[in-house]
C-alpha cells in the first residue's frame, strides 16, 4: 500500500485530503509544519509527500530543499494559493518538485497526480543516459544542450502534459516538441502541429475546436477540430504569443477543464491531449505590456524548456556542421563528399548566427549544392558571412617588432565604437558585427560602461557649443 505525507497547518485540508486519498487506497500520515514532516520522513518511508507551499516554521520551498537533499528520488507535490503559483511553477522547474496542485483544489485532480506521482519511477540521468537518446535530429554536446536532454527526458519520464519551448527563431522548437511526443507514452498517438501565426484570426478556433454545421457561412458541414482529432496524442500549438486575447480566453478554459466546445456547439467534449506550446517571444513582457494573459501565462509555464541560440554554444558548432553534412550526403546522392576549408570553418565560427541552427543549415546546403570543389571555400559562404571575416581596410599589417596586444585592439575598437554610437550598445554592436550580448561581455572583460561615452559625447559637445 503507498504511504503518502500531507502536510499542511490547516487541519481542515488535512481532513479532507485524507479522507479521499483513503478511499483511494493509500496509507497516510499528516503533519502540521515542515518540521515535523522531516522528523516523520526520518522515522518512516514515504513514497509521495504532499506539501503546501505557506505554512509557519519552514515554508514548502524549505522542506521540498532538504527533501531533494537527502531523499532525492521522493516525489513532493506542492500545494498553492494562486498568488503564490508563480513561485510553485519555479519549485516544479527548478527545484524538483513533481508538480503543483492549485486551490482550491479539485479533487479529480488530487487523485490523478497523485497515481502519476507515484507510478513513475525517476530516471537515472548521467551523461551516458543522455548520450544514448539523441532526440532526434537535436545536437549538441554543449553544457546547455545536455542540460536541456536532461529535462526533455524527465518531462517524458513523468509524463508532463503542459510543456512551454521558449527560444529564438530557427533554433528548433519543434524538434524538442517532436522529441517529447516520439520518446513518450503518446508515441502511438497523433502529432498535431499547427502555427498560430499563420491562421487567421477568424479560424484559429474553428480550426483548434471544430464547429457545428450552419454555425457560421460556409460550414456546410461539421467539422471536428485539432484538439478533438489529436485526443490521446499530442498538439504542438507553435507560436502562441501571436493568437489574440479573446483566443487565449478559450484555450485557458482547455488548458483547465481538458474539454472543448465547437464552435456552435453546445455540448462540451473531453479531450486528452498533451499540449505542447512554443513561442520566441518573451512573454512574461507580454504578460506585462498586457499582450498575454497571466492566467494563461502561468498554465503554460509549468514546465519550461528554453533552447539556447546557437551563438551562446558555439563549441556544437563541428558537430552540427558534420550532422548536416551527412544529411545532406544522404539525400544528394550524386554530388560529391564536401569538405570545409580552414578559412570557410573560421568564418562560420566567428559569424553570429541570428537565425540560429535553420540559418546554419541553409547556409551550408546552399555551399554543399554550388561548391565545384570537394573543399568549400569561404568564397562560397554567403556574402553576409565571408564578407564579415575579411580585416577592415584602414587596419595597419605592419606589426611592430615588440609585437601588439589583440586584446588592446579589441577594447580600442569597442571604444571607438561606443564613442561613435554614443553608448548605445546595440548600434556599437552592430558596427562591430557582433551581438549585444557578445559586446556586453566583452565591455564586462574590459571594465567599459557604456554610461562613461554618452558623458564624453556630452562634454564633447558642450565644448564645441
Amino acid at each position: 500500500m503507498p504511504s503518502i505525507l500531507l502536510v499542511d497547518d490547516e487541519q481542515s485540508q488535512r481532513t479532507i485530503l485524507r479522507r479521499v486519498l483513503e478511499r483511494e487506497g493509500h496509507e497516510i500520515e499528516t503533519a502540521d509544519n515542515g518540521k515535523t514532516a522531516l522528523e516523520l520522513l526520518r522515522e518512516k518511508e514515504f513514497n509521495l509527500v504532499i506539501s503546501d507551499m505557506r505554512m509557519p516554521q519552514m515554508t514548502g520551498r524549505d522542506l521540498l530543499k532538504v527533501i531533494k537533499e537527502r531523499w532525492t528520488d521522493l516525489p513532493v507535490l506542492i500545494v498553492t494559493a494562486f498568488a503564490e503559483l508563480d513561485d510553485a511553477i519555479d519549485l516544479v522547474a527548478r527545484e524538483g518538485a513533481f508538480y503543483y496542485l492549485e486551490k482550491p483544489i479539485n479533487l479529480d485532480t488530487l487523485k490523478s497526480e497523485v497515481e502519476r506521482a507515484l507510478s513513475v519511477e525517476e530516471p537515472n540521468i548521467n551523461n551516458t543516459d543522455v548520450q544514448k537518446v539523441h532526440f532526434d535530429r537535436i545536437v549538441g554536446d554543449s553544457p546547455l544542450m545536455q542540460e536541456l536532454f536532461k529535462k526533455i527526458m524527465l518531462v517524458i519520464n513523468r509524463g508532463a502534459n503542459q510543456v512551454l519551448v521558449t527560444g529564438e527563431t530557427g533554433t528548433g522548437k519543434d524538434l524538442v516538441a517532436k522529441a517529447i511526443h516520439e520518446h513518450g507514452s503518446r508515441q502511438e498517438k497523433m502529432f498535431l502541429p499547427i502555427n498560430c501565426s499563420t491562421v487567421p484570426e477568424d479560424l484559429i478556433e474553428s480550426e483548434l475546436f471544430g464547429h457545428e454545421k450552419g454555425s457560421f457561412t460556409g460550414a456546410d458541414q461539421m467539422k471536428r477540430g485539432l484538439f478533438e482529432i489529436a485526443s490521446g496524442g499530442t498538439i504542438f500549438l507553435d507560436e502562441i504569443g501571436d493568437i489574440s486575447l479573446q483566443m487565449q480566453s478559450k484555450l485557458l478554459r482547455v488548458l483547465q477543464e481538458r474539454e472543448i466546445k465547437r464552435v456552435g456547439g453546445i455540448n462540451p467534449i473531453q479531450v486528452d491531449v498533451c499540449i505542447i506550446a512554443a513561442t520566441n517571444k518573451n512573454l512574461r513582457a507580454e504578460m506585462e505590456e498586457g499582450n498575454f494573459r497571466e492566467d494563461l501565462y502561468f498554465r503554460l509555464n509549468v514546465i519550461a524548456l528554453h533552447l539556447p541560440p546557437l551563438r551562446d554554444r558555439m563549441e556544437d558548432l563541428k558537430s552540427l556542421i558534420g550532422f548536416f553534412f551527412s544529411r545532406f550526403q544522404d539525400e544528394y546522392i550524386s554530388v560529391e563528399k564536401k569538405t570545409l576549408s580552414a578559412k570557410a570553418m573560421s568564418a562560420l565560427q566567428r559569424y553570429d548566427w541570428p537565425g540560429n541552427i535553420r540559418q546554419l543549415a541553409n547556409c551550408l546546403l546552399r555551399a554543399f549544392i554550388l561548391s565545384e570543389n570537394p573543399t568549400i571555400q569561404l568564397t562560397d559562404l554567403p556574402a553576409e558571412i565571408h564578407d564579415r571575416s575579411l580585416p577592415p581596410s584602414n587596419i595597419n599589417s605592419d606589426i611592430p617588432e615588440g609585437g601588439v596586444s589583440l586584446e588592446d585592439i579589441i577594447k580600442e575598437y569597442i571604444k571607438s565604437a561606443l564613442t561613435q554610437t554614443q553608448g548605445n550598445q546595440t548600434k556599437a554592436a552592430k558596427l562591430l558585427g557582433m551581438s549585444r550580448r557578445k559586446l556586453q561581455n566583452r565591455m564586462k572583460n574590459y571594465n567599459l560602461d557604456s554610461r562613461d561615452f554618452k558623458e564624453k559625447q556630452s562634454k564633447n559637445l558642450a565644448n564645441t557649443g
